[in-house]
């Protein structure tokens, strides 16, 4: 399905994207992942705001950003008294946005914004821009978790779920679509749902850049085996 709302630089009533960041024990990062942002931007005179989901973090992760959105209206927090997961965050961030287009980052910076310069010509022909990464150097075991991932939504599901969490989606088609995972399956789970809705995605490739702090938080037994089980329940409603 293409869009037939014309360009999304200038002349809208609402922030033209929402970035939804997923915190979760950011603290040494997280205020440099958010300047980033803001900065990608207002150097481009494009309408914005950046919702910063903290999921729990038991650190100074939503202290920092508290104190950066006093000083930035186009900057939100989000609070999760206890741990979520990744889906969560992204839903809590995209039900809270107000622009006209939503996207997300990770708070760690393995992909910033701008990685976005890939997907702005796109979308004034798009409703729905995805990415896969073009090389992601994570090591031995998130490239077999990775692998097992992708082949299990293959049998699952019936697709090959290579996308990243790094896409652009108009945010009117999220409008009563059901957004069950809690887990990083969310990023699976709406470009499916729309797709078997009718919306014809784009695609661009993109980079991710190593981790500056901090350990991977999906690379553990409960949280694959929570993936598995979303998996599973998410066959029997698309």
């Amino acid at each position: 399905m293409q869009n037939s709302h014309g360009k999304i630089r200038g002349g809208l009533s609402q922030a033209s994207i929402s970035v939804t960041i997923m915190a979760f024990n950011e603290e040494s990062v997280i205020a440099d992942q958010v300047a980033a942002t803001v900065a990608f931007f207002r150097d481009r005179g494009i309408d914005y705001e950046v919702l910063v989901v903290d999921d729990g973090s038991t650190d100074r992760t939503g202290d920092i950003v508290a104190g950066l959105a006093r000083q930035d209206s186009r900057v939100k927090l989000l609070r999760h008294a206890v741990n979520q997961g990744m889906g969560a965050s992204i839903r809590d961030g995209y039900l809270a946005s107000t622009g006209a287009f939503v996207t997300q980052l990770p708070g760690d910076m393995q992909v910033t914004a701008d990685v976005f310069e890939h997907f702005l010509p796109l979308l004034g022909g798009y409703d729905m821009v995805l990415s896969t990464y073009r090389h992601r150097d994570d090591g031995f075991v998130r490239k077999v978790v990775s692998t097992g991932f992708r082949a299990a939504t293959w049998a699952l599901l019936g697709y090959w779920c290579a996308i990243t969490g790094t896409m652009f989606i108009r945010r009117s088609l999220l409008q009563g679509l059901p957004m069950v995972s809690n887990t990083f399956m969310i990023n699976c789970e709406i470009p499916l749902r729309l797709m078997r809705n009718g919306v014809r995605p784009a695609f661009v490739q993109i980079d991710a850049q190593p981790r500056k702090a901090g350990s991977s938080k999906v690379l553990n037994v409960s949280r694959v085996s929570r993936v598995l089980k979303e998996m599973v329940n998410l066959r029997s409603t698309l």
